[in-house]
């Protein structure tokens, strides 16, 4: 794995100069770069592979699909949990305080009920030659257009921890 990285690197290394990056990092931030990117994709890969089923026997590719289905629809209900949770507080705080942003609270309180826990994540599953799962990112411009309001929502409960 070590070698790969360093091979990576020397590429990226090679390309930068020669597309004369106006930018450019050291080599430990894009080591780290890509070795943050290869945790991540073993661990996607990781959780792809088929698991063993409680009657001893190994999961099918539908049985795979399902799982990560099913991994991902509790994701987006914790998603969807949290804020209306986060959203909640800082209304009652709002109210208490007689703030002047409080409908603006109130409007995206709305919006995330609206969305409901499906409306979380603009990623979609789909299988793709009856083998593997794919996760493909919708371009949906109403989602786009949300996606600010939304980071708004995750970002408050960091910086309100004392609340949360």
């Amino acid at each position: 794995n070590a070698r790969v990285l360093d091979l990576l690197l020397e590429d990226l290394k090679e390309r930068s100069q020669k597309e004369v990056w106006v930018v450019r990092r050291s080599d430990g931030y894009y080591r780290e770069t890509l070795e943050h990117r290869y945790k991540r994709l073993w661990t996607i890969w990781r959780e792809g592979q088929a698991k063993v089923t409680a009657k001893g026997t190994l999961e099918t590719g539908e049985d795979v699909e399902k799982r990560l289905i099913t991994q991902k629809d509790k994701t987006l209900k914790l998603k969807y949990m949290r804020r209306t949770k986060v959203l909640h507080h800082i209304i009652e705080l709002k109210k208490d305080e007689s703030d002047e942003d409080l409908p603006t609270w109130e409007w995206l309180q709305r919006l995330i009920k609206t969305l409901g826990d499906d409306g979380m994540s603009s990623a979609e599953s789909d299988v793709e030659n009856n083998v593997e799962t794919v996760l493909r990112v919708k371009n949906m411009p109403w989602r786009r257009e949300v996606e600010r309001e939304l980071n708004i929502i995750d970002h408050q409960r960091v910086f309100d921890d004392e609340i949360f």
